[in-house]
């Protein structure tokens, strides 16, 4: 299970980061920069939120294990 949470952790900074960078993009001034920022940001939110359902569904694959108590 810590392996687990060790991975939630990275996913939800990497959300974090996808946030900041669309942050960032939005303040760009430069719209190539603004650009690869955002398609940065993109790929970084796809990745941790991918993570996030990976995380949550094996989960509960642990309770649906355990079976009644």
């Amino acid at each position: 299970m810590p392996e687990h949470d060790s991975h939630r952790v990275h996913a939800e900074h990497d959300r974090d980061k996808a946030e900041q960078l669309f942050q960032q993009a939005r303040r760009a001034e430069n719209p190539e920069q603004a650009e690869r920022l955002r398609y940065r940001a993109e790929r970084l939110r796809s990745r941790s939120e991918a993570e996030l359902r990976r995380e949550a569904d094996a989960l509960y694959d642990d309770i649906d294990e355990e079976g009644p108590q």
